[in-house]
């Protein structure tokens, strides 16, 4: 198929239409929504809520037709980054977020996990000296009864 000139969804609809394909069947086949493939090959980028989507979206569809989903991302990504007239793109929110930390929040390793190694040091201490005691009472009743049994005989 000869994509030269034409944009991504020109090459969508073209590939689609090539393989006698409904947008109904493309639905059934791919579970990709009628008005997300009707978006996808009119060229309505901005009637997604983020490019995370729309390259989900791009890739999948474009897999399924036997096409190269990433070559076709390439040509929206240098589309979208000088958006043309009213393309609606409007995905800064996303550009604006950073990347969150997994695991807990700072409050727990400044407070909390201090706090648990403290516990656990003073538990270690009382183990340790109840071990020393129980050991000398042992002996001493130990040693009680075997002068008993000893006097007894």
């Amino acid at each position: 198929m000869n994509t030269e000139g034409k944009t991504v969804g020109e090459i969508l609809r073209g590939a689609r239409e090539a393989r006698k394909l409904s947008v109904e069947q493309v639905n059934r086949e791919t579970k990709i929504s009628v008005q997300t493939v009707n978006a996808l090959e009119s060229d309505d980028f901005g009637a997604f809520p983020s490019e995370t989507y729309l390259k989900g979206f791009v890739r999948t569809y474009a897999e399924f037709l036997g096409l190269d989903g990433n070559r076709l991302w390439a040509m929206i990504g240098s589309r979208t980054a000088t958006p043309a007239s009213g393309a609606g793109l409007s995905w800064d929110t996303e550009a604006g977020l950073h990347e969150e930390r997994l695991g807990p929040p700072p409050w727990i390793r400044r407070v909390v996990l201090p706090v648990l190694i403290v516990i656990i040091i003073v538990l270690a201490i009382l183990l340790v000296r109840e071990r020393q005691k129980a050991p000398a009472s042992v002996g001493w009743n130990a040693a009680a009864e075997l002068d008993a049994t000893v006097a007894s005989r």
